[in-house]
C-alpha cells in the first residue's frame, strides 16, 4: 500500500484562513439571533437566522463580489447589506428598529478580530515548524481586510510573508490568478510550492491548476499517522510536520 507522499523541497506554502486556520466561536446562526433575541424578538430560532444569513451571503456575495470592490463599497457597508438583509429574510426591519443599528455594528467589530474566531490548536505550532525550516509563508484568501486584523489578534501574523485577499486584489477564489499572484509575491515556482486548505472547488483544484501542490484538511478523518492515506487531504494541519 502506498504511504502519503513527502512534500520535499517546498520553498513556499500558503495556507486558507476559514475553517483551515479558525472558525467561528459558535455556529453563525446563534451569533446572529442574539441580538434580535436582546431586542425583544425572543422566538427567534437560531436554525432560522442561520439559513437566511447564508441566503443573504449569497445574495450579497452574487450583486457585489469582493465585497463591493469595483463599486466602490467599504467592506463594512457590505457587512452592513448582508446582516440587514439577514434579518430583513427574518421578517425583521431594521428601520424600525434603530437599536438593531448598534447590534448590527457590534457584530462587524466582532468578527474584525480573534473575538468572534476559535483558532485550531496545531496552527501556532505548524506554522512555527514551517518558519523554522525558513519555507516562506502566505495567506490565499477570500476575505475582506479584516484579514490582517484577525490573523493578528490570535498573535499569529508574524508567520506570514504575505496576505492576498480578493478584497485587496479584486480576484477571489477559484480564480487560478489569485494563486498566480501568491506565487509571484515571494518569486517562487509552482512546483515548489503548497497550497492548504479546506474546499476542493476553491482551494485544492485551483492551486493543482497552476502547478502547486495542494491538500485539503479535513479534520473529521483520523490522524494520518503512517496509515495509508491519499495525496489530497490531510487530517489535520500537524500531518504537514509528517511530511515536509
Amino acid at each position: 500500500m502506498s504511504r502519503a507522499k513527502t512534500l520535499s523541497n517546498l520553498r513556499l506554502v500558503t495556507f486558507d484562513l476559514f475553517d483551515t486556520l479558525y472558525t467561528p466561536c459558535e455556529y453563525i446562526g446563534v451569533t446572529y439571533a442574539r441580538p434580535l433575541q436582546r431586542q425583544g424578538f425572543k422566538d427567534i430560532r437560531p436554525e432560522v437566522v442561520g439559513a437566511e444569513f447564508a441566503r443573504a451571503f449569497k445574495e450579497i456575495h452574487s450583486k457585489s463580489p469582493c465585497y463591493g470592490r469595483a463599486e466602490g463599497m467599504t467592506s463594512t457597508q457590505w457587512w452592513e447589506q448582508v446582516i440587514t438583509l439577514t434579518w430583513s429574510h427574518c421578517k425583521i426591519n431594521i428601520k424600525e428598529h434603530p437599536n438593531l443599528v448598534a447590534e448590527r455594528d457590534q457584530l462587524i467589530s466582532r468578527f474584525a478580530t480573534s473575538q468572534g474566531y476559535t483558532m485550531f490548536a496545531d496552527v501556532p505550532r505548524v506554522l512555527s515548524y514551517l518558519q523554522r525550516k525558513e519555507i516562506k509563508l502566505g495567506v490565499i484568501s477570500n476575505m475582506d481586510e479584516t484579514a490582517e486584523s484577525i490573523l493578528r489578534s490570535l498573535g499569529i501574523r508574524r508567520y506570514f510573508d504575505f496576505v492576498l485577499t480578493s478584497i485587496n486584489v479584486g480576484i477571489e477564489k477559484p480564480d487560478p490568478k489569485i494563486f498566480e499572484l501568491a506565487l509571484s509575491a515571494v518569486n517562487v515556482r509552482p512546483y515548489d510550492a503548497l497550497h492548504v486548505g479546506d474546499s476542493e472547488r476553491l482551494d485544492y483544484l485551483p492551486a493543482r491548476s497552476v502547478g502547486m501542490e495542494a491538500r485539503l484538511v479535513d479534520r473529521s478523518r483520523p490522524a494520518l499517522g503512517d496509515i495509508e492515506s491519499s495525496e489530497k487531504y490531510i487530517g489535520s494541519l500537524s500531518d504537514l510536520i509528517k511530511y515536509i
